[in-house]
């Protein structure tokens, strides 16, 4: 069984506007709503405060998941996340799930806020934070944050919150299969999945780990018409943020001979400055139109069947979609009636 859930379309509408699709995403039968946790995103827009808003939306929801794709462990202290990651999941009755990542510029250079060694920052985060969510007080000495005799009254209601690391590069894959709930990649095709899930599988072999809990899920595009080359046309536009990262292109097989100037990690590095926009325009004349149709799912119902299969057979479980069809209802509807009943 796969579950399926919708990134909100962050930054393209108003707070009001957002809540009103969560709550037609869950009366369609989808399984989560899932905000990104940004202070600025690409392309700009409205950029709401995450758990704000999916605090509204628990007060009109009943059912479906909610969660981050994905928090950092820069702009909050750990104490403060665990305090207000806990009131929101109580709010919700435990239906949050945390998103978790080592951290973007665009949402720290522009702001002062620093992020060394943020893997090692990240591990430490989530440490600290299941401590204090378990645990009645906590003494706890570490590279970034000390604790004394330290304790949350308000915890979880059922004493944990499952988290799930964006975890796009080997160091970070190997701690998923270490320490986290779950693995929210940014879009690779499936054969590129299953490579790095297997990264993963080993890494928690290693730790003397099982992963029967653990739940492997994707953030990935998503487009749907009648007419195949109506919904490629829209992810075309929009090249570079489906495909994100260069050299997650070149290990997909992709021969493209990407500027040095633009990095490896665009996506992480780039922020919303003159120059970072100029970078994310060119980036995009090299990503193949090849590979925007492997890093997503699109074209006719059949089409995204077909290749929501084959992401299931690569290990994915949980499905975060963002709905880039030109018709987002017609998306929805296919979805709901065509492609979720063949995976339940």
């Amino acid at each position: 069984m796969a579950k399926f859930g919708f990134l909100l379309p962050i930054p393209a509408m108003p707070v009001g506007s957002l809540i009103r699709v969560a709550k037609r995403i869950e009366d369609a039968g989808f399984d989560s709503v899932w905000v990104p946790d940004h202070l600025l995103m690409i392309p700009t827009g409205i950029v709401p405060e995450a758990f704000s808003l999916l605090t509204s939306i628990a007060m009109v929801t009943e059912r479906v998941q909610l969660g981050t794709c994905v928090s950092d462990p820069h702009r909050r202290h750990p104490a403060v996340f665990a305090q207000e990651t806990a009131t929101m999941d109580q709010i919700s009755n435990g239906r949050l799930i945390l998103g978790l990542g080592p951290g973007e510029a665009m949402n720290l250079d522009q702001f002062g806020i620093p992020w060394s060694k943020p893997v090692s920052r990240m591990e430490e985060f989530t440490k600290i934070v299941r401590m204090l969510w378990k645990e009645d007080r906590v003494s706890y000495s570490g590279k970034f944050w000390k604790f004394q005799d330290a304790l949350l009254q308000i915890k979880p209601v059922n004493g944990i919150i499952p988290i799930y690391f964006g975890a796009n590069g080997p160091r970070t894959r190997e701690l998923a299969g270490k320490m986290a709930d779950g693995w929210l990649p940014t879009p690779r095709p499936p054969k590129l999945y299953r490579k790095h899930f297997m990264e993963i599988e080993q890494a928690a072999k290693n730790s003397g780990r099982d992963l029967n809990n653990f739940e492997c899920g994707i953030y990935v595009y998503t487009a749907v018409a009648n007419k195949y080359d109506e919904a490629f046309e829209q992810l075309r536009k929009i090249k570079p943020i489906v495909a994100f990262f260069p050299k997650v292109i070149e290990e997909s097989g992709y021969d493209v001979e990407i500027p040095e100037h633009l990095g490896k990690n665009l996506y992480s590095e780039i922020t919303l400055g003159e120059d970072g926009m100029r970078k994310y325009e060119e980036f995009g004349k090299y990503v193949p139109d090849e590979a925007v149709e492997d890093f997503s799912i699109v074209g006719k119902p059949e089409d995204c069947l077909q290749k929501v299969e084959e992401f299931v057979k690569a290990g994915v479980e949980h499905f975060v979609l963002i709905n880039m069809g030109p018709d987002p209802k017609y998306v929805m509807e296919v979805y709901a009636e065509k492609i979720m009943p063949s995976f339940r």
